[in-house]
């Protein structure tokens, strides 16, 4: 039976742009063709010509505590004022019923950078240990923004670049479509700081006046700023009788997988992402009003991007385009969200955006870009296209008239994992990997951790400013201990294909679990990678290469390595896998930090059930680095400073913090009946998930909250799967062994399960692997696929004396009839989520 899929409609807006720090005087500023790219004095003491849109608006923060808020950065304080403000505008801000059940999805690329720039800028006695531990993450400002807001429906943080913002939004949609949420949040921000400035201006991409898309001199102008829009399932909003600003009639991404910076100079990942945004709305090409470009400004990406709107729209000639960065600047994350609200505030009473600062067109740049001034026309239907490093790709459709255009359906799939890959300390293989698991074999050899002489000297400087200005006294010794590293890995034993001077540790960690999942899955991308999705998510990210390119800022950021730059986003071992395998389907990278990787699980499950995507890869991967980050969990005792891997007790009774892995897990899901039709072998099904977040960020012992948040994205989960407490015969839980993680955890399981089964066995295997933070759970989902198939489950490794009476741990082996499993887990910033596994 299909089933029309739900109108998405936006009921409210926030803006924060060089020109303008509220809608009204947003729309009188494009009106006024104003330009916000002017000199830069926060980047003049260290380049010349220094041009930026930047934000220079006095914003009200009166409403948030003092103590919070010197611990938030920019990007946290920007994505919270324009999300208010959308709430505001939506009549939402203050109906915590509604909010309750509100998603929040942001996009951003420097996300976790603002508390650590006095490193970087050689200031550190400006350094705020408080800011680092609320800020430092890249996943930080969903939790923040969240908990300031009482938002409890789940968060996700996008990090494609200059695709994020709009890639948010179309998560968003799809968690409306899907019944997940009756509203969401989809926000960009984007301060810009000094490593991304020096990394495009040392990429001598940077326009030494304003920039010009299509036409004189070529060159980017950087911007920052933020936007947020309310989306809300259509009768919903009807019903409340809100005002409704537009229509999304759909979104795609795709991959160029051809480089790390330049695009595909014959534009197939942007006309394939074009065709499948069409596709999705059910319209044609003709029947689009306007097309808002990327439209950089610079050359490669004007040229290619002309080409690509050729290969699309038959009658192109007729078809009006511009940039709006012409106006605001490159804004990043938050270019795609920014851009979508000028169309929203301007095309509805019919003006078309120009192309400000238009003069010569450049060669190969012959459409009709509506050069300088306001043209008047009657706009139903827009594109809205932004295009990212690593040749991610976004395109989204909106109506301005809501409910005009007829919905579209689909047969919704079953969702089956038919490959499994994974990499870790204990085995290069998924079969290695349970094979120590079943045998329970004796505990690897940690490794000890060896830093670098200059961290270790930028570390002990810290130390002492903190110690000096009062913020922390570090312990008397040394921080000494071990991790579970992945020892002895040849590349080319896995790989068809294998580029060493392009590879990153997790990068190669990544690639190898990937084509181990294809082969399982016995698929072979045969030319046709654009029927295959890749979603990543990611914690820490390229850890080593982010440092080679930050400590080549110091001292003088003008001869900073670009080498670097590209590799260091957190996109960078997505687009590595893409480009290595040719995959060009839905790519996309997230990065809520722990267990980002069952974000990606829970998108590529939505893909593939909404028949968005017939194959999609989900997974996730970390590396081993001796980070100043690290070196600092050390000393604030996150990290337990244990000898021995068996020492790693995660529900023993006295826990301690965690013991970090590296390793990859990838999974590939598709289409159930597709999968036995091709007569692969399926190892397992998922029926459903759930996801939740605290409202306790700012108070970490808040654990009960925590505890009733997990346990809502577990009764989510049921809700979502069709199934109860009682009908589940195994839980696998995810914590890191941390106190407070387990706790949450454990009361969590007790109260969903106290009253119909309290005697449902419990499991952890991360003991085995190390804490693999982006896909912990990804490498316990794979040991409880294999506990499916044999109807066997293997005992918690390693835990002797356990922590809590209340729960059935599985403390030797057990044989038991299993059908469904209950995968939980959760993030270091409250955000929860379940999964219901069949077999």
């Amino acid at each position: 039976m299909k089933t029309n899929r739900k109108r998405v409609v936006i009921t409210g807006m926030g803006i924060l742009s060089s020109l303008a720090d509220n809608i009204a005087d947003f729309r009188q500023a494009l009106l006024n063709k104003q330009c916000g790219v002017t000199d830069s004095l926060r980047f003049a003491q260290w380049f010349e010509n220094a041009r930026a849109a930047e934000i220079l608006h006095a914003i009200d923060y009166s409403s948030i505590p003092d103590d919070i808020l010197e611990t938030q950065d920019n990007a946290s304080l920007w994505a919270w004022k324009v999300s208010k403000d959308a709430l505001t505008r939506a009549g939402l801000v203050n109906d915590q019923t509604h909010l309750d059940n509100t998603g929040l999805v942001i996009g951003v690329s420097s996300a976790g950078t603002e508390a650590f720039l006095p490193l970087f800028e050689q200031r550190m006695h400006d350094f705020s240990l408080k800011k680092a531990i609320y800020s430092g993450g890249f996943s930080s400002c969903c939790a923040s923004v969240a908990t300031l807001l009482g938002l409890k429906g789940g968060t996700e943080l996008v990090a494609t670049a200059c695709t994020a913002s709009p890639n948010a939004i179309g998560i968003a949609f799809d968690l409306i479509q899907n019944g997940k949420n009756k509203t969401m949040l989809a926000v960009g921000t984007e301060p810009i700081y000094l490593p991304t400035f020096a990394g495009f201006y040392a990429l001598n991409v940077m326009h030494p006046e304003s920039c010009s898309p299509f036409s004189g001199r070529s060159g980017m102008s950087i911007g920052e700023g933020a936007g947020a829009i309310v989306l809300e399932e259509y009768e919903h909003a009807l019903a409340r009788g809100a005002t409704i600003y537009g229509e999304i009639l759909s979104y795609a991404t795709s991959c160029d997988a051809y480089h790390e910076t330049g695009p595909d100079p014959r534009a197939s990942g942007a006309v394939q992402v074009m065709n499948k945004a069409l596709q999705n709305a059910g319209i044609t090409a003709d029947e689009i009003d306007y097309v808002n470009l990327h439209g950089t400004g610079t050359e490669a990406n004007d040229r290619i991007e002309t080409l690509a709107m050729k290969k699309v729209f038959p009658r192109i000639e007729q078809l009006p385009v511009s940039s709006t960065k012409s106006f605001l600047g490159h804004n990043i994350g938050a270019a795609g969200i920014v851009e979508l609200i000028a169309c929203l505030v301007t095309l509805p009473q019919g003006n078309l955006l120009p192309t400000l600062n238009f003069t010569a067109p450049r060669a190969n740049c012959d459409l009709d870009y509506v050069p300088n001034e306001f043209r008047e026309k009657d706009v139903t239907i827009f594109m809205k296209n932004n295009y990212a490093f690593g040749g991610n790709n976004c395109c989204m459709i909106v109506s301005t008239r809501a409910g005009t255009t007829p919905v579209t359906s689909y047969q919704a799939k079953r969702v089956a994992i038919t490959g499994i890959g994974a990499v870790s300390a204990i085995g290069h293989s998924i079969n290695e990997i349970l094979e120590h698991c079943w045998t329970q074999e004796k505990a690897v050899k940690l490794s000890p951790v060896a830093f670098y002489d200059d961290t270790l000297a930028e570390a002990r400087e810290l130390l002492d400013v903190l110690h000096e200005t009062g913020q922390f006294t570090a312990p008397q010794n040394e921080p000494n201990f071990k991790t579970f590293q992945v020892q002895n890995l040849e590349p080319r034993k896995h790989l068809r294909r294998f580029d060493a001077r392009k590879a990153t540790r997790a990068g190669t960690f990544a690639l190898i679990a990937l084509t181990e999942a294809l082969n399982q899955a016995q698929r072979k991308i045969k030319r046709d990678g654009e029927a295959l999705g890749l979603v990543m998510g990611m914690s820490r990210g390229p850890q080593e290469t982010t440092y080679k390119y930050l400590q080549s800022l110091k001292p003088d950021p003008r001869k900073v390595r670009t080498s670097e730059f590209p590799g260091s986003l957190m996109n960078a071992i997505t687009t590595f896998c893409g480009i290595s395998e040719g995959i060009k389907g839905y790519t996309t990278t997230l990065a809520n930090g722990q267990n980002a990787a069952l974000g990606a699980l829970a998108y590529g499950y939505e893909m593939v059930r909404q028949q968005l995507q017939a194959q999609v890869l989900v997974g996730g991967a970390d590396e081993y680095f001796p980070s100043m980050s690290l070196y600092m969990d050390a000393v604030t005792e996150k990290i337990q400073m244990k000898s021995q891997a068996c020492e790693y007790q995660i529900y023993g009774d006295n826990p301690q913090g965690f013991v970090p892995g590296e390793g990859a897990c990838m999974l590939l899901l598709e289409d159930l009946d597709a999968a036995l039709a091709r007569h692969v072998g399926v190892q397992a099904e998922i029926i459903g998930y759930g996801k939740s977040n605290g409202n306790s960020y700012f108070d970490p012992q808040q654990t009960d909250e925590k505890a009733d948040a997990m346990a809502l994205a577990i009764q989510r989960a049921f809700s979502d799967a069709g199934v109860s407490a009682g009908e589940i015969d195994l839980v696998c839980g995810t914590s890191n062994g941390a106190a407070e993680s387990v706790q949450v955890e454990l009361n969590a399981i007790e109260r969903i399960f106290r009253h119909d089964k309290p005697q449902v066995p419990v499991v952890n295997y991360n003991a085995f692997f190390g804490f693999v933070e982006s896909c912990a759970a990804l490498l316990n989902l794979a040991v409880i696929v294999d506990c499916i198939k044999k109807q066997a489950v293997p005992a918690i490794p390693y835990t002797e004396t356990f922590c809590d009476e209340r729960i059935n741990f599985v403390r030797t082996p057990l044989q038991q009839k299993i059908g469904l499993v209950l995968l939980v887990g959760a993030n270091e910033g409250g955000n929860f989520t379940a999964f219901i596994i069949k077999g």
